[in-house]
């Protein structure tokens, strides 16, 4: 009997084991799993319209390339939809009320942003699991980086306002079977600034589009940004107007040598080149466009113009005071009197003084019975020395007051400009980032 027994009870054992390993335990979770993936058909679209809540959170604009003309961004995208084929009865499964499944094994909708050059799925690698609540509302979460094309506007850069939109849609659906919802509120919580750009506003757009006779529904996310100019006011705006004050204050400055002509045609020339060149360097920044010219670029060609005029002028006061050191002609009244110069002297008369002394010690002398010089035309040669000696002075005082007339007026010139843009400048550090995202993440 003993022996039976054993063999009875070894027997059992070996049956339940059997029976263990053919039917694993199976919780509430995997019940419901199971149940959903039999009653759900992945490649079947739910009955009736689809509304489907669509919501893109900005999380960082990564860049704006201008030339290009497109915007890379950062979102965080979430979708939730109904689909009553992955319902259940929450007493059924152990009170579950919502459970995950892979999104391999969830029917989709097919939502893509219209106006993309790029995609970039972060989770590619990852089974990203589908949240299923028990009424059958599906919620399907996801990042991703896309890259949108934009149309730029690049007259007032670099104080420029950008606006890029993302239309997100439905590719194969119209409005009769997927219906496109988004909030009205832009969900900024994770947001990271940009260096460059600051982040004015995010609209959100319920609209409709026409596509080969069909109606479909999109949502439309505008993107507007602010470009900060302070970059450019540093290392472009303040080298130019350094080197335009320094060529101008080079040209005008008082002659000390007769052979300063090329000198200072070299130094305009110079100065002119180098605006040339940071003109390229902005012109390589913004897009090639032959119907707005930027900003900066006009400020830059200002600069070039007024030290060209700069140069020219340079050539006239160089006139005027190689006729001082020649004592040719006198000048003409009416330009002394513009510049307040008299036209007769009176402070010469030391001057005569010493004239009259070296043109006696030049006469000849009476000792050996030489007899004297017309005491009148020693007059009239003193008289013609002093007037000769007027003249020359008179040229150059008109040429030391063109130099500080036209000094004041060019620097003058250059200075505005130069004013207005740091005034804008200004004017973007005082508005901040626009009114909508006052601090950033880190």
């Amino acid at each position: 009997m003993n022996v039976n027994s054993s063999i009875i009870i070894f027997l059992s054992f070996i049956e339940l084991s059997r029976a263990l390993m053919n039917n694993p335990y199976r919780g509430p979770s995997t019940l419901l799993t199971k149940f959903l993936q039999e009653q759900h058909v992945p490649s079947a679209p739910p009955d009736g319209v689809i509304i489907v809540n669509h919501e893109m959170e900005l999380v960082h604009i990564i860049a704006l390339d201008e030339l290009k003309q497109t915007m890379r961004v950062l979102v965080y995208v979430v979708q939730e939809w109904n689909d009553p084929s992955l319902s259940w009865d929450p007493q059924n499964f152990a009170n579950l009320t919502h459970t995950w499944l892979p999104i391999n094994t969830v029917w989709i909708p097919d939502i893509i942003v219209f106006n993309m050059l790029e995609h970039s799925e972060l989770l590619k690698a990852v089974r990203t699991p589908v949240k299923i609540e028990y009424t059958g509302r599906v919620t399907f979460t996801y990042p991703a980086i896309y890259a949108v094309m934009c149309e730029l506007k690049i007259k007032d850069f670099p104080f420029d306002d950008q606006s890029c939109t993302l239309r997100v849609a439905s590719w194969g659906y119209d409005q009769e079977k997927i219906l496109m919802n988004a909030s009205n509120k832009a969900h900024l919580e994770h947001y990271l600034c940009n260096e460059e750009w600051a982040l004015r506003n995010v609209g959100i757009t319920n609209a409709t589009y026409q596509h080969e006779g069909l109606v479909v529904s999109e949502v439309e996310y505008e993107i507007s940004v602010r470009r900060k100019p302070l970059f450019y006011m540093i290392t472009l705006v303040l080298p130019s107007y350094i080197i335009c004050i320094l060529s101008v204050a080079g040209l005008f400055a008082h002659f000390s040598t007769k052979n300063e002509r090329q000198e200072r045609f070299t130094l305009g020339v110079t100065a002119i080149l180098t605006m040339a060149v940071l003109s390229l360097v902005v012109a390589e920044k913004v897009p090639h466009s032959s119907e707005e010219v930027p900003l900066m670029v006009v400020y830059f060609h200002f600069n070039i113009i007024t030290v060209t005029m700069a140069t020219v002028f340079t050539s006239t006061v160089m006139r005027v005071h190689w006729k001082g050191l020649q004592r040719r002609g006198a000048p003409p009244p009416w330009i002394l009197r513009a510049l307040y110069i008299k036209e007769h002297e009176e402070s010469h008369k030391d001057d005569d003084e010493g004239i009259e002394e070296d043109v006696e010690g030049d006469l000849p002398s009476t000792s050996c019975g030489v007899p004297k010089l017309n005491p009148n035309r020693n007059q009239g040669l003193r008289r013609k020395l002093r007037h000769s000696i007027i003249k020359s002075e008179q040229w150059h005082s008109i040429s030391r007051r063109l130099d500080y007339l036209l000094t004041f007026i060019f620097i003058l010139l250059i200075t505005g400009p130069t004013l207005y843009m740091f005034y804008k400048n200004h004017e973007r550090m005082e508005d901040g980032h626009g009114g909508l995202v006052r601090a950033c993440q880190f």
